[in-house]
């Protein structure tokens, strides 16, 4: 055993920081497998008149076990707490059952209704609890086990401040040596420590055979100067946009909030902040007019091809981080920005439009018409449904906005995924010779069956599959001889990747126009 551990230093140091520890708090632990070697942590709620009582005293406002729970006294009289001004926080429970001895704690009920915790458990000792925020992220503030409990310190010190009450941690930490060494000279010592955050005693003694190092005392938690709810019961904070400029040139910033006038102000941002969005498909959904999950609806332009306009009252649906999330990627508005003839039409005017502007959009508004109307002339479908596990392919297929290869390669895939990986080839040999292998092969030959011969066509969806298949780790096969083809064909320099994916939507969308016309799709 070194010095410093029998005299306790490092129980000091955890005083000093007030048992937290990167934002948490230590509100019970029990160490006592050796008898030599022992610290209990536990913990209690006290009013401001209790504080003044017991503030200078390093000795315990309770006894564990019997920390203030509901208490009936001998003139039948019942309090909720047994000592007033005292107030459980965890509850020490203990149940002798016929075939076993069963403890566990329990948390205040009063602070996980307070913040409407949701708790994921294990078994009664190994449980954790969590605040869910507006966008359903869960927030840890919870976690017990065996032999510790921990809560997050912010949300403590919200719930003690609206109380009005403070937060006692007590400690309790005991070694024992059987011999120190005399160039230790320590002596026995009965020292009481005071601060506006603690009060502690550190005894040091005989005890039998043993030198005793014994530590018993309290830190306070104290709740903020200011009354703040992590809930907003007034009006939401709502962020500023860019609106315009000033005489001097200066950015005009106004936030969100509804008022008289503003309903027709429109901000702009960068098309990049909708990638977040198209990143989770499985979480948010985003069309042309708008993006959204289970949690917001945004109304948006999405059909215009370099900015998306917003209106600027619609970002108050936002939840706030939302809004932070819009706030970064906002941009100046120039003369030429405007909101789209198709959203105008639609948002503004209230008539449907027939499509959206944007390639991407285009493509999966007439990907889906088109099929429909396949279905509806032949009984089947040309493009075969995705997979359950693969739908989200659809939902997250757009334009890109950089020169990304990664995302050029990942939106290439999908494309392919949905149009020559789903040709029904099943149905198109039918009436052709089964012989024929590759679903692009069968496709032709049931076009040219139908009196339809379009080699530019099959050039397209030959070369697409060809640069799919060169794909490795998001580059492309210098080996792969079909694939350097697909590169020239799409002329596809390291500068043109999201010019190069607009011209594969849109001549993939004159496929569905050609097909359309030439099988009379429409009559």
């Amino acid at each position: 055993m070194e010095k410093d551990y029998f005299l306790l230093e490092d129980g000091k140091k955890r005083i000093e920081t007030k048992f937290s520890e990167n934002g948490w708090l230590t509100i019970y632990e029990s160490n006592s497998e050796d008898i030599d070697d022992q610290s209990t942590v536990f913990c209690t709620l006290i009013s401001n008149k209790k504080l003044e009582e017991t503030e200078d005293k390093y000795s315990w406002p309770f006894l564990m076990g019997s920390e203030g729970k509901p208490s009936v006294f001998g003139d039948n009289s019942y309090k909720v707490n047994a000592e007033e001004g005292i107030e459980p926080f965890i509850f020490y429970r203990s149940f002798n059952l016929p075939e076993k001895y069963v403890t566990y704690f329990d948390i205040s009920e009063e602070f996980i209704l307070y913040f409407n915790l949701y708790e994921k458990a294990k078994d009664k000792k190994n449980r954790k609890f969590y605040f869910i925020d507006e966008l359903g992220h869960l927030d840890e503030v919870l976690i017990v086990e065996p032999k510790s409990i921990k809560v997050k310190l912010r949300y403590l010190k919200e719930y003690i401040t609206l109380k009005e009450m403070h937060f006692v941690v007590c400690f309790e930490f005991m070694r024992l040596s059987t011999e120190l060494p005399t160039e230790w000279k320590i002596t026995n010592i009965d020292k009481t420590t005071k601060s506006s955050n603690h009060t502690y005693n550190h005894l040091i003694r005989h005890v039998s055979e043993k030198k005793q190092s014994w530590i018993l005392g309290k830190v306070f938690i104290h709740p903020n100067k200011e009354k703040k709810s992590h809930f907003d019961f007034g009006d939401s904070k709502n962020e500023e946009f860019i609106i315009g400029f000033d005489n001097d040139g200066e950015e005009i910033l106004e936030d969100c909030s509804e008022t008289d006038g503003n309903h027709f102000k429109v901000t702009y941002f960068k098309k990049e902040v909708l990638n977040k969005y198209y990143n989770e498909p499985t979480i948010y959904d985003v069309d042309g007019f708008s993006v959204g999950c289970k949690y917001f609806r945004l109304k948006i332009d999405n059909n215009v091809k370099d900015y998306v306009p917003v209106f600027l009252t619609n970002l108050r649906v936002l939840p706030h981080k939302e809004q932070l999330h819009w706030k970064q990627y906002n941009i100046q508005p120039q003369n030429n920005m405007n909101i789209s003839g198709t959203y105008y039409k639609t948002m503004i005017e209230g008539n449907w439009a027939e499509h959206p502007e944007t390639a991407d959009l285009f493509f999966k508004s007439k990907y889906e018409e088109f099929n429909k109307k396949w279905e509806k002339k032949f009984g089947w479908r040309l493009y075969k449904p995705l997979s359950e596990k693969d739908k989200y392919l659809f939902t997250s297929l757009h334009k890109i906005t950089t020169n990304n290869v990664k995302a050029f390669c990942e939106q290439t895939h999908t494309v392919v995924k949905l149009t020559i990986e789903r040709l029904n080839e099943k149905e198109l040999v039918r009436n052709i010779d089964s012989g024929v292998k590759g679903s692009i092969a069968k496709f032709e030959k049931f076009l040219e069956s139908n009196s339809m011969v379009i080699p530019d066509l099959f050039e397209f969806l030959r070369n697409l599959q060809s640069l799919r298949s060169g794909l490795i780790a998001h580059s492309f096969s210098d080996s792969n001889k079909e694939c350097r083809k697909a590169l020239k064909y799409f002329e596809i320099t390291d500068e043109n990747y999201a010019d190069v994916l607009e011209e594969i939507f849109v001549k993939s969308f004159y496929t569905f126009n050609t097909l359309e016309k030439h099988f009379k799709l429409d009559e």
